[in-house]
């Protein structure tokens, strides 16, 4: 058990060592600690800036607490708060509460996020999100092969059979469902829980929610984890069939936390063709293994280029046929297409290949295609907009594999709490 009174003294002797701007006193005898609270090992501080002092005076001190404090022996984990006098407190706040507790905040050289705040203990074991049905991760090996992409697609074509549909996305360091579903908003707090943005009969949350477009994030593993574990257990998720967590692509600290914090599942690990993407996704199933996460298979997501007339030619051959055109004719003119109508860019068969390899299914090969660079770019994915077309059907097949597999009951309507044991 840590000694909560002799840490906290230890922590103001090490704030008596800075020095405060231009009065020459250390920023305790200057007033600017406001606050400091200690449970446990974890550590709070509240600062309190005069309203003129320059951004780069107050990320400077900032800087230079994280330093001192968390050197300490017996810190176990920090959150500062900057606040202003006569203004309102500047950390990022997604700590659900009528007064929403301690964030974090970011700023060039390093970051100090989210986390559980002090008298608040992170669990150290999964607990079930009540009220929700299955949780499923989309996750990658490797950036840059579509999973973010195949996460919301899959969540839509889950939606379209009927589920109720979350979408949480905790690729902190490169969120971009406000992009993929067009949503620029902020989410409100009710009864001490975020209440998930909505869009397209989707319930939402994403850390891109609560930062500025061009903000980057620099943070340390453990203020990830306590981000996640914020967006798990903090967010009114209540009531949802299935929910769909689209991962940071590799093996780190987000999945390792994912599983830690509630029993995950399934997984489905997308990637493309290519020998290199097919490497790291055969890391990232191996890594969900280990954590005893069901892995539902693989996704070989930009499979096949198909060329962009095809539905349009396969019609027309329809029509002439069915006006009585030379048959002869017609069915060579199919195998023609048939034989050109794909084409394999990244590679083909590789995430066949690597399925039979690692003994688990093939569940999904999306075909690339330009609508759905599109659509993501303009916050349409191609299941809204396309859902009966080769994409979206594509997609609809993958949704009723996920389902088969795991099953989840259709229209939960009961408000279930969160379990906080």
């Amino acid at each position: 058990m840590t000694d909560d009174f002799g840490l906290k003294a230890n922590i103001i002797d090490a704030l008596e060592s800075i020095e405060g701007p231009g009065s020459g006193r250390d920023i305790v005898d200057a007033g600017i600690v406001n606050k400091v609270e200690v449970k446990d090992g974890l550590v709070g501080i509240t600062l309190l800036f005069e309203a003129d002092l320059a951004v780069d005076a107050r990320h400077h001190l900032e800087d230079l607490v994280y330093d001192k404090v968390s050197k300490l022996e017996g810190v176990s984990d920090l959150v500062i708060t900057p606040t202003s006098k006569g203004g309102k407190k500047k950390a990022l706040r997604i700590h659900g509460g009528d007064a929403p507790a301690q964030g974090g905040h970011d700023h060039a050289g390093h970051s100090h996020g989210p986390t559980q705040p002090p008298g608040k203990p992170a669990p150290n074991a999964s607990t079930a999100l009540q009220g929700v049905g299955q949780v499923i991760a989309v996750a990658s090996g490797k950036g840059g092969v579509g999973k973010s992409t195949v996460a919301v697609n899959l969540a839509l074509a889950l939606k379209n059979l009927g589920y109720s549909v979350g979408l949480l996305d905790i690729d902190v360091y490169g969120p971009s469902l406000p992009t993929l579903l067009g949503v620029q908003a902020r989410p409100a707090v009710r009864n001490k829980q975020i209440v998930p943005l909505e869009a397209a009969d989707l319930r939402l949350m994403s850390l891109g929610f609560l930062l500025d477009e061009d903000t980057p994030v620099i943070w340390r593993g453990p203020i990830v984890t306590g981000i996640i574990r914020q967006f798990l257990q903090d967010v009114d998720w209540s009531g949802t069939d299935y929910l769909i967590v689209d991962m940071p692509p590799g093996t780190g600290d987000a999945q390792l936390s994912l599983a830690q914090t509630v029993p995950v599942d399934g997984a489905i690990v997308v990637t493309t063709p290519s020998d290199l993407a097919l490497i790291d996704a055969a890391r990232g199933l191996q890594m969900f293994r280990t954590l005893n996460v069901d892995v539902l298979g693989i996704v070989e997501n930009m499979s096949h280029y198909i060329y962009p007339g095809l539905e349009k030619l396969t019609a027309l051959i329809a029509e002439l046929r069915a006006s009585g055109a030379d048959a002869a004719k017609l069915d060579q003119m199919t195998k023609v297409l048939d034989e050109n109508s794909k084409l394999y860019i990244f590679g083909q068969d590789g995430g066949a290949r690597e399925a039979a390899r690692l003994d688990i299914p093939l569940i999904g090969q999306i075909p690339l295609d330009g609508d759905v660079r599109a659509g993501g770019d303009h916050g349409k994915p191609i299941v809204l907009t396309h859902p009966d077309g080769l994409i979206g059907k594509a997609f609809t097949e993958l949704a009723k594999k996920v389902v088969a597999a795991k099953p989840a009951k259709k229209a939960r309507v009961s408000p279930f709490a969160f379990s906080k044991s």
